[in-house]
């Protein structure tokens, strides 16, 4: 390479202004195409066409490392080698070289290099640096990639479209919520194909959500749709629309995320129908105890204040066993045993397959047990040393058959009149179960059968 230009002392005396030296000095380097070259901030390189380096600059020399004049063109320059072969110009082509242990990035331009008669004698290389631009092109594809990830792996439907309101990216959540895969650029503001109300009215396309944010050029929330999937089936959703603007303002596009609020909208309806329920459980609770003391408190204080308290309790039992089932089932047995946990076990038979009752029936035979054991227990086999009690059960075509057998106790006559526990028999298994009641007074004891129906 030449060296850098010199002045001469008449060009540069000293009633020569600066401007003027200046302006001299440029033209001299202009005139040395070699020092200019020399001084580029791009590695710069020509060879023959046998592949041997004939000039080459200062970068040229930093960024490939170890060029000598005369030596052959590094072996990973493969953009100069086709140049060579086919006469035509490379454009934009990347390489790596290691360096001192460093990996850079580079990226050539290559021409071929023409004598006066058109013939090819070689060829010129211009490369430069790109290594940080090739890192943070990297980290930029790499957090695209993230962000795909992410947006694939969210549990949301996700969907964007352009200013026209044409489909451009939807993840998998909306595919599932929409039942379908809407075909990108050509479908407009949303993938389902049809919407609808609340109350199931259509919703045209063109006046779904994301397309009054698109026309208004506002974000909103709502208002819930349901978007029907092929199928029929309606998806209860929220949408939340948002425009998309570039950097002067301009709509570019929208993003909607979709939230199902089909689980929503179920907890909804379980919790109403929760709270009918218990609405209607307490109305019956209340309505049992004012029956209970209606007919209890009749007659003399001391004894039927006894008897309500233990009638109230006999409620309660069955009560804490549905609460703990959740007001699903209660175990018949678990009912039997406690209504009849006083009675000594050598004058206690229960016997009987596992069932699980409802509420209802549980309630009423709840106190239906607690009745007759009240009674064997104040005039029947209960009321003996050597009286008993079998209460046995079975299944059958649907039907739950209970059996009371009292035995060995005093001489039983039937009552002239009927009693609160006769009338509670018949209203609770009767009328409120559908079941066939029988009960029958035996010298020798009370028997009682019962064949109440079970639902599956």
């Amino acid at each position: 390479m030449s060296n850098p230009v010199d002045l001469s002392a008449q060009e540069t005396g000293a009633g020569a202004r600066p401007g003027v030296i200046a302006s001299l000095a440029l033209e001299r380097m202009a005139r040395s195409p070699a020092h200019l070259i020399e001084t580029l901030p791009v590695g710069i390189y020509t060879c023959g066409l046998d592949g041997r380096l004939v000039q080459f600059n200062r970068r040229a020399a930093e960024l490939w490392g170890g060029l000598t004049l005369g030596s052959s063109v590094p072996a990973i320059d493969c953009c100069m080698g086709k140049v060579l072969e086919t006469g035509h110009p490379v454009r934009d082509c990347e390489l790596t070289v290691t360096r001192h242990g460093e990996t850079l990035t580079l990226l050539a331009n290559v021409d071929p290099l023409f004598d006066e008669q058109g013939m090819l004698v070689g060829g010129v290389s211009c490369f430069q640096d790109i290594s940080e631009l090739t890192r943070a092109r990297r980290q930029i594809s790499e957090g695209r990639h993230v962000v795909g990830r992410v947006l694939e792996a969210l549990p949301v439907a996700l969907y964007s479209t352009d200013a026209e309101g044409r489909l451009t990216y939807f993840n998998k959540a909306a595919e599932t919520l929409w039942g379908r895969a809407p075909k990108l650029g050509e479908q407009r503001w949303s993938g389902s194909m049809k919407m609808e109300l609340p109350d199931g009215s259509d919703v045209p396309l063109d006046e779904c959500p994301m397309a009054v944010v698109l026309r208004e050029k506002r974000a909103q929330i709502g208002p819930e749709v349901y978007c029907v999937r092929p199928d029929g089936t309606r998806v209860p959703c929220l949408p939340y629309p948002t425009p998309l603007f570039d950097s002067a303002g301009k709509l570019i596009g929208g993003v909607n995320m979709l939230l199902d609020i089909s689980d929503a909208k179920r907890a909804h309806a379980e919790q109403r129908g929760l709270i009918d329920e218990l609405n209607h459980r307490v109305k019956n609770t209340l309505a049992t105890i004012q029956s209970l003391a209606a007919q209890t408190l009749r007659g003399a204080h001391g004894v039927n204040e006894r008897e309500f308290e233990g009638r109230l309790l006999a409620l309660s039992r069955v009560h804490d066993q549905l609460t703990r089932n959740a007001w699903a089932w209660a175990d018949l047995e678990t009912i039997a045993r406690g209504t009849l946990a006083k009675v000594p076990p050598s004058h206690l038979r229960v016997e009987g397959p596992s069932v699980h009752l409802n509420s209802r029936t549980a309630l009423a035979l709840g106190m239906v047990l607690h009745e007759l054991a009240s009674n064997a227990a104040r005039h029947g086999a209960l009321s003996t040393v050597f009286g008993s009690v079998a209460l046995t059960w079975s299944l059958s075509s649907g039907m739950l058959l209970i059996d009371w057998r009292e035995s060995a106790g005093p001489p039983v006559v039937s009552p002239r009149k009927r009693g609160f526990g006769t009338r509670l028999l018949e209203r609770a298994i009767a009328h409120e179960l559908g079941g066939r009641p029988t009960l029958e007074f035996h010298p020798h004891g009370v028997y009682c059968t019962m064949a109440i129906p079970l639902p599956e």
